[in-house]
């Protein structure tokens, strides 16, 4: 998705470790994140002196680098100072920090700097723990300061995993830069998160019902009980729906059981309501009936005959005049006609430039037949490609509903780009994004994309359909894009479309050394495909490939023969599009014995046909069984004519790493 950054780099391991209006908004109200206890650094500030080191107390760092400065400082009478200009010299001032397995952490440094240079993202803090062996499980790596600049905040905000047993709180300079800075007021607090997390399941689409439905509002509620002194047999929750009057109209109520011990899933009618606006207020209750939280969601009843240009279903497809739409999309820069007319000569139907188009460009690609994702990406006060028209938080309002209003209308329009990959830190300005996008426009979805695949559940007021972008192959194994894909799905309850962004970019296009751009490579015909395969197969209803202008610049593979392979590709989506997106009941289809681990597969049925998609993720080959209701008449590969042998109720399959393959099933 987004343009490779700094922001993905693991420094330590890469390097040390190797409706209308409000009426359609859906938001969830609940209790924000809130420090918990004191700062957990020592000697946060710098002030105490180490006698044996020039680097101050408590913290460990190289001495030609780091020391302990007296004349600079934002608070008190010292900070932390870097000076280094051997560009090829990377290190870290450290310090273990007292934080455990499962805790949500913020932490943040003060930076001032002078002639920070380099390629990567300039001065900046981490924070990266390590298992129970001491190797290194993750970490989180906010963007940094360059050049000169007066003392500026950097931060960020993550969860540990449960399995990290030692934390390193670091500030240091990003590989390869030179220059000097000073770091000083250091934090890192727990942050306690509200106990509860419950997600409108149904409606999928901005709390709206129709005449059509769905007949019930579903919510699953799931508890953050570590960072509370509570046990799960004590709570209970409930849901309570009422309306303009404030009258109660529909309650249900739920206990955690042994069936489903890490949730609770509460149903309520929706049937016979009138048009207008109701709120479901989720409740959890403590021992004696106490109230620990409560998240209220909006729930719409439209009046009947109301339609809308594009929505989501409760089949979290895409409609674009009441027809499903599979995007099949790439990132642009920007809109050239040049591009257009090539890009247009393919299946591939939308596209997702980072320069804001103008209404010229919206033209253009409407009159090739192209739907735009507009994107307003950029538009946070304090993130780093925000435009300077924006100072504070305060002038992001108008300049996004201005340009909702001016573009909501026009026909190439199909959702809007609001996050490219920010951080936790901006989710009050996240949420408040999605909110005037939905009041201002009602008729088209929003569309993030996140690095972060395991915190998507955190931004799930921010967004209608959600993405993340694993981009493996230089790296790690094609198989990453499935892995991504399903805990994607997991963190949304599988409650939201899911538009992935498989990688056609060669790694070595953003290599900040030779080496590293040695070590990229431009994903084969066979690993794009497989890649694109495997996210469907595990729930993504739209793709949008990383990116139109690498095709250009990948060193090892020329555009005509890359673009001519994902043509093909686009091609072949483009027809399965119907039948991935179809919603007719499926007969029973299983793979018999336990699945291997490489396979990824769905069943269809559409017009009267049963179809199987499987997919080899490249981690593994072999042979694998699929069990049918019954012996089929026949069954064909569908990008072949001749018929398959037909063995009694079952299919075999043999499939070499990568392959895909697709099969028509009559049954009787």
């Amino acid at each position: 998705m987004s343009i490779p950054n700094a922001n993905r780099v693991l420094p330590l391991v890469a390097w040390s470790a190797a409706i209308v209006g409000l009426a359609l908004v859906a938001p969830v109200v609940g209790r924000a994140a809130e420090p918990s206890g004191e700062n957990l650094v020592a000697n946060a500030s710098f002030e105490q002196a180490d006698p044996k080191s020039p680097v101050p107390a408590s913290w460990h760092g190289t001495p030609q680098v780091y020391s302990l400065d007296r004349s600079t400082a934002r608070t008190g009478k010292a900070s932390l100072k870097y000076a280094n200009q051997d560009s090829k010299r990377y290190v870290l001032c450290t310090q273990k920090v007292p934080v455990r397995g499962g805790w949500k952490c913020r932490f943040g440094v003060w930076i001032k700097t002078e002639g920070i240079t380099g390629n990567e993202s300039g001065a900046t803090i981490c924070l990266e723990w390590q298992g129970k062996d001491g190797k290194w499980l993750g970490g989180a790596y906010p963007s940094g300061v360059q050049g000169t600049q007066a003392w500026k905040r950097v931060e960020g905000v993550t969860r540990l995993p449960d399995e990290a047993v030692s934390c390193h709180l670091a500030c240091y300079v990003r590989q390869g830069m030179t220059g000097t800075a000073w770091f000083d007021d250091v934090e890192l607090v727990r942050i306690t998160d509200p106990p509860m997390r419950s997600v409108l399941v149904s409606p999928v689409y901005r709390g709206s019902v129709t005449s059509e439905g769905p007949k019930e509002a579903r919510v699953r509620v799931r508890w953050n009980l570590a960072d509370h002194d509570l046990k799960v047999e004590a709570i209970r929750v409930r849901a309570c729906l009422t309306g303009p009057k404030k009258q109660v109209l529909r309650e249900a109520t739920g206990r955690p059981d042994r069936t489903q011990p890490d949730h609770v899933d509460l149903a309520v009618p929706l049937a016979d309501l009138k048009p207008g606006q109701y709120d479901l207020a989720v409740r959890l209750e403590g021992p004696t009936g106490e109230d620990l939280q409560t998240d209220h969601h909006r729930i719409v009843r439209l009046a009947d005959g109301q339609k809308r240009k594009c929505r989501i279903d409760e089949h979290r497809r895409l409609l674009v005049d009441d027809k499903p739409f599979f995007p099949i999309g790439m990132y642009w820069s920007g809109i050239t006609p040049a591009d257009l007319k090539i890009y247009a000569q393919s299946k591939f139907n939308c596209l997702m430039p980072y320069g804001s188009p103008t209404r010229q460009q919206m033209d253009l690609a409407h009159q090739h037949g192209l739907k735009v994702i507009y994107s307003i990406k950029d538009w946070y006060a304090g993130s780093t490609w925000c435009p300077r028209s924006i100072r504070t938080p305060a002038d992001e309002e108008p300049m996004v509903r201005a340009r909702v209003r001016e573009f909501r209308g026009h026909p190439a329009l199909l959702a809007w780009y609001l996050n490219d990959e920010l951080s936790q830190q901006f989710m009050p300005q996240l949420e408040a994004h999605q909110r005037w996008v939905a009041e201002e426009d009602p008729d088209h979805p929003t569309w993030v994309v996140l690095y972060q695949f395991r915190e998507v559940a955190a931004y799930l007021n921010s967004f209608d359909a959600i993405g993340t972008d694993p981009y493996p192959i230089g790296r790690k194994p094609a198989s990453m894009a499935a892995g991504w894909t399903a805990e994607t799905f997991r963190q949304v309850e599988r409650a939201r479309p899911m538009w992935q962004v498989p990688q056609v970019h060669n790694w070595g296009n953003y290599a900040k050394s030779e080496a590293e751009k040695q070590r990229g490579r431009t994903p084969t015909d066979d690993e794009v495909r497989s890649m694109a395969w495997q996210c469907i197969c595990e729930g993504a209803t739209g793709l949008v490939f990383y990116s139109w202008f690498d095709l250009k610049r990948n060193p090892d593979v020329p555009f005509d023969a890359q673009w001519a392979g994902l043509k093909r590709l686009a091609a072949e989506i483009d027809r399965m599009a119907p039948i991935v997106l179809s919603i007719e009941p499926v007969p029973p289809v299983r793979v018999e014995g336990k699945p291997p681990g490489w396979l990824h597969w769905l069943a269809r049925s559409h017009g009267g046909k049963v179809y199987l998609v499987a997919v080899n993720d490249g981690d593994g080959e072999g042979t694998v069984r699929f069990r049918l209701p019954a012996t089929p008449k026949n069954i064909r590969p569908v990008s072949d004519s001749r018929p398959v042998p037909v063995d009694g109720d079952s299919l075999r399959l043999e499939l070499r790493p990568l392959a895909m393959a697709c099969y028509e099933i009559d049954l009787p």
